[in-house]
């Protein structure tokens, strides 16, 4: 980037987007609740929200991964196809532990290394529309501390940690609980999905960015009987707003577009009908 140039914020894509998050342990786990580097951390539970736009509305899919003694290498393979180059991906902190855990692991467990959208996130910056970190982008690119995703979730009234604590993880894993942290995970994805439409949609003074994908999730979670563990963010409060105000915002969208239609058609004809070259 060239001096005095700015960087450039808008790079994400806001249409197509992958919300994830990892859950971790650690060989030693440290009695006193020290929270070790990251290199000493192994993935044993991942989750995908991939959200895409379409005509019709969002259509939104759900991935929870687990990473067992013996699976390694088709868990790192699957987490790379579901980390597609046309989509953003959305974490909290995942710049600085989740995408780092992976990169580092899959270096480990993938004998030929061919894990090119993997290395693309490992290798993303700031601003350059593969990977929005919202820990980052919430705390002003370092212009405030970050705080834990919880505080920002409370703040909007968004679920988060509902019946499980991150340092929980280590025990409920090898005591074979390992549904409760597949769910657990799969619901930090959620509440970040839920982060990034608040900013996104503030950022562009666009409402329908959180209002129309927010009341597409809901009613997504409430036809998929696999979900009943997110639940919660179909109630809360945002949920419930967006409920109400998607019909009002779907037909504005329908006018607007229909005008626009017209519009187009009028200047076509008149266009026509103004050439009167022979050739």
């Amino acid at each position: 980037m060239r001096r005095g140039q700015q960087p450039q914020r808008d790079a994400f894509n806001e249409h197509a987007i992958v919300a994830y998050d990892i859950e971790t342990i650690v060989d030693d786990e440290p009695a006193d609740g020290y929270f070790p580097p990251w290199p000493r951390h192994r993935p044993v539970a991942a989750s995908f929200l991939t959200a895409k736009w379409t005509p019709n509305g969002h259509a939104f899919a759900l991935d929870t991964l687990s990473c067992a003694p013996g699976t390694e290498e088709a868990f790192y393979r699957k987490v790379d196809e579901l980390l597609p180059a046309g989509a953003t991906a959305i974490t909290y902190n995942g710049r600085g532990f989740d995408v780092r855990c992976l990169a580092l692991q899959a270096s480990r467990w993938v004998p030929d290394l061919k894990l090119p959208n993997l290395a693309r996130q490992a290798a993303s910056g700031r601003f350059d529309g593969a990977h929005c970190d919202l820990a980052d982008v919430y705390s002003g690119f370092g212009g405030t501390r970050s705080v834990a995703m919880v505080e920002l979730c409370k703040a909007l009234d968004i679920p988060c940690k509902i019946d499980v604590a991150g340092s929980q993880v280590g025990v409920l894993w090898r005591t074979g609980q390992r549904q409760a942290v597949r769910e657990y995970v799969a619901q930090d994805v959620i509440g970040t999905a839920m982060l990034w439409w608040h900013y996104i949609a503030f950022q562009k003074s666009d409402e329908r960015l959180l209002t129309l994908p927010l009341a597409e999730l809901v009613t997504w979670i409430q036809s998929e009987p696999g979900l009943a563990h997110l639940k919660p963010f179909a109630e809360c409060r945002p949920a419930q707003l967006a409920l109400k105000r998607a019909p009002a915002l779907r037909v504005a969208a329908a006018l607007a577009d229909a005008e626009r239609r017209v519009t187009q058609e009028r200047d076509e004809a008149a266009f026509a009908a103004s050439d009167t070259s022979p050739f």
